[in-house]
């Protein structure tokens, strides 16, 4: 089969979150087993210039983004085994854009960028998309100009729409659409009389999926959690074409037994020596004081209320109080979160201590050095977090929600199965109580070995995504 990706963010090129992640594993897991797929995404000028060398240049055309033609050039390079296309704009795309999003035009970029993917299509060298796979809301109308604006020459491909996180629609105003040059049809493309992208992919894609199970299934039963989407997704969930798959990680990046960041690689024979090492590493790289082997809880998060952080200011203060550990957060976001947890630290700062900033090196060893790991999100589409520390032997401690849920089993004393904690309500003093559990269980060695191996033992890579992308590409295909 080949699969075309269509996305704004791909790992290595241009990365905000799982996204991104998505986009740079799963294509070459894929081709590993026997499909070819490909991805296309803007040229931004944020690229680094190493990964460009083997740029070869394709075809030039124009874009009319409503009546103003735009240049349009189309680029292919090979990066381990994955093809990928590069659509450059010097409007859209063009020196004076810093990132992938905020930029002044947005939309009139996005507009670009989804037609120039489909004039892209006939420039393609010895590859013809049977499916093309659209990641997000940013993608979301290829589908329904597939089957209008581009029904005579694309009309017999097929269109995959994967949603990473409903909360992100793109909705505008409903005569943006003319910048499209097609009409506006409410019943296609509307919700609460706007253009949203995300209900138009929901309604003309042929297939929808998002990214666990228990996210699918919160979706069509939750008005809140599905932001007002609860009834396309329903429809498209009665015809049986919209499921959830989870997402996996990379295990040639995140892998203690492999990672150049830990100062001592580990696995389950030799994990403590290895946890105890990223310790006095992370420790000495954030000026904590580390004057005993205590457990550490670690976060790696977006700095923002879907990530329970609400919860967590409720009874920290109680529980550094009761309970002798170290406490490390990375992560940057909200104003009133960095100015809490900046504040935590002056007053514990034995205890505490926050980078508030992203470090790939710190994330490592946070990972590394950690023994809990929590992620109490309100609601996670997937997550990845847990999933990393599931590897490095870092236990979680999740609200079931999302993809915490289908990732994190609950421990069980009495059968010694599971490989995290778990709470359900999203409530401060159920999740104080389920911390308190995990630092009894740590004091009871055996048990804790026995939920570390059971961790380090999951299966959450890309392959296992993989196999089931494919079945539901099969489907679409017939």
């Amino acid at each position: 089969m080949n699969i075309l990706f269509v996305g704004v963010e791909c790992f290595p090129f241009a990365k905000v979150g799982g996204l991104g992640d998505v986009m740079g594993s799963l294509p070459g897991v894929l081709n590993n087993l026997g499909e070819d797929a490909r991805v296309i995404l803007p040229k931004y000028p944020s690229i680094k210039e190493e990964l460009l060398t083997d740029l070869s240049f394709l075809a030039s055309f124009k874009v009319y983004v409503g009546t103003k033609p735009t240049d349009a050039n189309l680029y292919e390079l090979v990066l381990n085994n994955v093809h990928y296309y590069l659509i450059e704009s010097e409007k859209y795309f063009g020196p004076e854009r810093k990132g992938v999003y905020n930029c002044e035009e947005e939309h009139d970029g996005w507009v670009f960028f989804q037609m120039a993917v489909l004039e892209s299509v006939k420039y393609f060298k010895d590859f013809e998309p049977n499916i093309i796979h659209c990641h997000d809301w940013h993608v979301g109308m290829i589908p329904h100009l597939i089957k209008t604006k581009y029904y005579d020459t694309l009309g017999h491909i097929k269109t995959i729409f994967t949603i990473h996180n409903i909360i992100y629609q793109g909705d505008y105003p409903r005569q943006t659409v003319k910048k499209f040059n097609i009409k506006f049809d409410n019943s296609l493309l509307g919700h609460d009389g706007k253009l949203n992208y995300m209900r138009s992919a929901i309604t003309e894609a042929d297939f929808v999926n998002t990214v666990s199970k228990t996210y699918a299934k919160e979706l069509t039963t939750s008005e809140f959690l599905s932001y007002g989407m609860r009834p396309y997704l329903r429809q498209k969930a009665k015809e049986s074409k919209f499921v959830g798959i989870i997402n996996g990680i990379d295990y040639s990046i995140f892998n203690p037994e492999t990672d150049d960041v830990l100062p001592l690689k580990y696995n389950f024979n030799n994990y403590k020596e290895g946890k105890l090492e990223a310790k006095k590493a992370l420790y000495e790289e954030l000026g904590v004081d580390f004057y005993t082997n205590v457990p550490m809880i670690g976060i790696v998060s977006r700095l923002t209320e879907q990530k329970g952080l609400d919860l967590i200011m409720e009874i920290i203060e109680e529980l550094l109080y009761e309970c002798a550990f170290k406490f490390i957060i990375i992560g940057t976001g909200d104003e009133r979160y960095e100015n809490f947890f900046r504040e935590l630290e002056k007053k514990h700062p034995y205890k505490v201590k926050c980078f508030l900033g992203y470090s790939d090196k710190l994330a490592h060893l946070v990972y590394g050095a950690s023994d809990m790991f929590l992620m109490p999100s309100k609601f996670e589409p997937c997550g990845l977090g847990q999933m990393i520390a599931l590897r490095y032997g870092s236990l979680p401690i999740v609200r079931e929600t999302g993809g915490l849920n289908d990732s994190v089993e609950a421990y069980n004393e009495y059968e010694l199965t599971g490989n995290g904690f778990s709470f359900t309500n999203y409530n401060s003093h159920d999740m104080l109580y389920v911390i308190k559990y995990a630092f009894r269980t740590y004091s009871q060695k055996h048990c804790w070995d026995i939920l570390v191996q059971n961790a380090m033992a999951s299966d959450y890579s890309f392959e296992s995504s993989a196999k089931k992308y494919i079945q539901m590409y099969k489907k679409v295909l017939g």
